[in-house]
């Protein structure tokens, strides 16, 4: 018997003595598969709870990670979803359009902040004017997510060399990220460039990077560093009691729509990417949640159905607990590409 004929009938035995071989959850007709990041959580979990009230025969499966490795598991592992969210509607498109999506729904908006905590070096001074320069103290760790992960660290970047421009100040990037880092950043015409190679290559015992900015807020508290860049959704919803946040001006948080094409729009960041054609070029824009039901879906009902709790009132209250702002209607690229259950919760984007 040939090798793989013997696998096969090692696994139909196997199957037999087991009571029978259940299909991947992912491809039950009776199951929601989610893959989600870390800041809509708790309005997810709202969402869900409602849903399972109307739906009780559909079992909601969650998978928690960041944006790109959650998008990567479907275009490159061939793990199926019903849902991927993303803290970036805007690297849909370039990961997974045409092959595994084609539509997205841009469905809140949040803004950029630092989290600190009581026992953080300097915490009765640090404002929204002030915390580049105490960031720049040589007593004063502080952590970032890692850029190449996903939208919460390079929003972060983006949020730092927006800072040269509106505190006037060109060697706050440098300071804080070129000095300690390998990503390095250019200016042309007013327009900067971040590039983010794949080794950042932390050059100080000062500077912390981690994959998920959820593991540096308990860090705070324990006091290995002393401030960590995130978004207020991220901090107020996944962050331990006692973290607070930094208010920032709306020309540095990513969060004033009306700032798009006059300041955010002035940062582009390269990121890496293993080949040249799967390079993610973001140029800034406001800072917004999005998700997509991929074509390959296994339960698309479910995912619309779901989805119509999570568009509406439920999810909306639950995002504004964690500071997180609902668009009402939520936004698409595509409106008659969307389920018709959802149509009227959205609008197509301008």
């Amino acid at each position: 018997m040939r090798l793989q004929h013997w696998l096969v009938a090692a696994v139909a035995i196997a199957c037999v003595l087991t009571a029978g071989c259940s299909k991947p959850a992912a491809e039950e007709s009776n199951s929601l598969v989610i893959f989600h990041h870390g800041s809509p959580t708790p309005a997810i979990e709202a969402a869900q709870k409602a849903f399972k009230a109307k739906y009780p025969g559909v079992s909601v499966l969650r998978e928690k990670d960041d944006a790109l490795p959650n998008m990567r598991k479907v275009t490159d592992l061939g793990k199926r979803a019903d849902i991927v969210y993303t803290d970036d509607y805007s690297i849909i498109p370039p990961v997974m359009f045409p092959k595994y999506a084609d539509a997205w729904i841009r469905y809140a908006h949040d803004e950029m902040t630092i989290a600190y905590a009581a026992n953080s070096k300097y915490a009765n001074e640090i404002n929204g004017d002030n915390w580049y320069k105490i960031l720049q103290r040589p007593d004063v760790k502080w952590g970032i997510a890692d850029p190449n992960a996903g939208p919460d660290g390079y929003f972060s970047l983006g949020q730092i060399m927006l800072s040269n421009i509106h505190y006037k100040d060109d060697t706050i990037f440098k300071n804080l990220i070129a000095s300690n880092t390998a990503i390095t950043a250019s200016e042309s015409g007013g327009r900067y460039t971040v590039n983010v190679p794949e080794n950042l290559n932390p050059k100080s015992s000062r500077v912390i990077i981690r994959p998920d900015p959820e593991t540096l807020y308990p860090m705070i508290l324990a006091g290995d560093i002393d401030y960590a860049f995130g978004y207020m959704g991220s901090v107020i919803g996944e962050g331990p009691a006692g973290i607070k946040t930094v208010s920032l001006p709306a020309q540095v948080n990513l969060s004033d729509l009306s700032l798009v094409s006059s300041v955010y729009n002035r940062v582009t960041i390269n990121l890496f990417n293993d080949k040249p054609d799967r390079k993610i070029i973001v140029t800034l824009g406001a800072k917004a949640n999005g998700l997509t039901i991929p074509l390959n879906a296994p339960n698309r009902k479910a995912a619309a159905d779901f989805l119509e709790v999570f568009l509406g009132p439920v999810g909306q209250n639950a995002l504004n607990g964690v500071h997180i702002t609902p668009l009402v209607p939520a936004e698409t690229n595509d409106i008659s590409k969307a389920p018709e259950n959802l149509r009227p919760l959205l609008r197509e984007a301008r």
